[in-house]
This record gives structure tokens, C-alpha cells and sequence, in this order.
């Protein structure tokens, strides 16, 4: 009887001690519904928020990368772009995220093209959209022959340098410019031909060769040039004299 009553008497005294163990530790854990949910494939929505824009090294495409789980305060998200550079001079760009949070990169690029951006979360998940550049044409044709004047010889050459230009930006790289000559009286006839027409650099500089194919002629030759454009024919004059 002894024996049974210090049993009891023990038991009296760890049951609240469980119970009391028990209690604290159902209140250390988090419920489910505050926890970080883990991000799975559709953690993230990438789209262009601005899409079409010229390829004039100036003007900024948008990307908006949409997270849908609430991340640690040390996650990112890292945008990679096969073209073109963003607005930290990169291809690669990372910006901590947070919950529901819209992140946004912006790029730009100096060649019509189409551009692959991706976005990546947690280095595991990643989602991918393209931007459209479009062609960034002159508004402007300057024309600058190497040499005022010319001998009426076969042999006879010079160097035209063209400067494309425009009132925002750059002109797109890659551009090719057409030349045609004509002299100043009313035949308006050509007395040239043009050779080894480069296209446009990233400064929107091209040359081309201009040779004296009429010798007979003595006077001013026009050298003329034009782009056509998404707005109208764009285009340059200068001329030479032919002695």
C-alpha cells in the first residue's frame, strides 16, 4: 500500500511537468501559414513591361520580374541578358527581392535585335522573356568628303565620311547608307562611282570611296546619300570639285 501511494505521489508530480513541456514546446513552433514557403517553379511571373524600343544604345526596355513567396532577407533575384547591357553597364544585374514584390531591370542595346533576358530566384527557378529592339535610324546625314576637289583622272579618289545622326541616342549599328553623284549643270549626270561602302559603327560613323569614272567633266559634282526610313527618306548632300 506504501509502495502504490509513492507511485501515485510520482506521478502527481510529472504529469504537470510534461504538461507544462508539452505547452512550450506547441508554442515554439510557427504555425504553418507564417513559415517561408519554399519557391517552386511558379514562385516567379517575368514579363516586358516595355518592349519595342529603337536599339540606340540610350533608350530603356522593361522587365518586370513578379516573386510570389516571402524570401529570407538575403535572397535575389538575378537578371542575365545574352545582349545589350543594363542600367548598371552589365549584363548581369541582381536586386534583393522581397514578398509580392515587382522587380524591375531595364536594358538597353545598340543593335536592332532580339534580346533573351532571364530571371533566376534562389539559383534554382528561372523564367525567361525576350525585348524587341528596334532599328534606331538617323534624322540626320552629314557628308564630309576628305578632299574639296579632285583631278579629272581615272585615277582619282577620295575618301566620304558619313556621320548618322539623331536627336536621341545613337544610330543602330549596322546601318548602310546609299550614294549616287550628279553634276551641276541640267544633265544632272553621274561622272562617279562609289566602292567599298562600309556599314555604320556604334558612333554612327560609315565611309565610302568615291572614284572619277568621266574625265571630260570639270566643275562641281553633288555627292548625295539617303536612307529610307519607318518616317520618310533621310538624307545628305556635299560636293566636289572636279579641276
Amino acid at each position: 500500500m506504501t509502495m502504490n501511494k509513492s507511485i501515485l505521489k510520482s506521478i502527481a508530480t510529472t504529469l504537470p511537468i510534461l504538461a507544462c513541456l508539452f505547452f512550450i514546446n506547441s508554442c515554439s513552433k510557427e504555425p504553418d501559414e507564417l513559415k517561408s514557403p519554399q519557391p517552386v517553379d511558379s514562385s516567379i511571373e517575368l514579363i516586358a513591361t516595355k518592349n519595342d524600343i529603337p536599339s540606340d544604345n540610350y533608350s530603356f526596355g522593361e522587365v518586370s520580374a513578379i516573386s510570389k513567396f516571402r524570401p529570407s532577407a538575403n535572397d535575389v533575384i538575378v537578371f542575365k541578358a545574352d545582349k545589350g547591357v543594363f542600367s548598371n553597364n552589365s549584363n548581369v544585374y541582381s536586386v534583393n527581392v522581397s514578398s509580392n514584390d515587382t522587380t524591375r531591370a531595364f536594358l538597353k542595346y545598340s543593335k536592332p535585335d532580339i534580346v533573351r533576358v532571364t530571371a533566376t530566384v534562389y539559383n534554382k527557378y528561372s523564367k525567361e522573356v525576350f525585348l524587341n529592339f528596334l532599328t534606331s535610324y538617323p534624322t540626320q546625314i552629314l557628308v564630309s568628303p576628305d578632299s574639296s576637289s579632285l583631278q579629272s583622272s581615272f585615277t582619282s579618289k577620295c575618301l566620304i565620311n558619313s556621320k548618322l545622326k539623331r536627336q536621341v541616342g545613337n544610330v543602330s549599328e549596322g546601318l548602310l547608307i546609299n550614294y549616287y553623284d550628279s553634276v551641276a549643270n541640267s544633265s544632272g549626270s553621274s561622272i562617279g562611282t562609289f566602292l567599298n561602302n562600309t556599314y555604320s559603327d556604334s558612333q554612327g560613323q560609315t565611309t565610302v570611296e568615291y572614284w572619277i569614272q568621266d574625265t571630260s567633266y570639270h566643275g562641281f559634282v553633288f555627292i548625295k546619300s539617303y536612307i529610307d526610313t519607318d518616317t520618310g527618306r533621310v538624307k545628305g548632300l556635299n560636293k566636289i570639285y572636279i579641276r
